[in-house]
């Protein structure tokens, strides 16, 4: 009877789990389709640090920004403009400074729901 109720729990958990993450997956970025440009990772231009999109470990082409403001930024997305980027809860006043000081090595397109979990761990690990 203790299996069988072990079981259930451990099935309404996997069940809730995966709904989460399969309804979690639609319509958040919705509004953001119209207004900007396409995302390619084919044609990607590698000079400006696409914020709805770039990985983490690109930030570390902005001195001051890895591993602290990039991961508050790529945890925020997606962001409609260099604004809605600045009104970060919990920037400080220096954080808010480099963003804006380094407004030209940023670019915004349209989020890539593919890249998920791998804007912070792209398993580029030390060996």
């Amino acid at each position: 009877m203790k299996a069988l109720i072990r079981f259930s729990v451990l099935l309404v958990a996997i069940a809730s789990i995966w709904t989460t993450g399969f309804l979690g997956s639609f319509g958040s970025n919705a509004a953001f389709a119209e207004e900007l440009p396409d995302t390619s990772f084919y044609t990607q231009d590698l000079s400006k640090i696409d914020l709805n999109n770039s990985n983490i470990n690109t930030f570390r082409q902005v001195r001051g920004m890895y591993p602290t403001l990039g991961r508050l930024i790529v945890n925020n997305a997606p962001y409609e403009s260099l604004d809605d980027v600045l009104n970060i809860e919990g920037l400080t006043d220096s954080q808010k400074e480099l963003i804006k000081a380094n407004a030209d090595k940023f670019t915004l397109k349209k989020p890539d729901e593919s890249m998920g979990r791998e804007r912070i761990n792209n398993a580029n690990y030390r060996l």
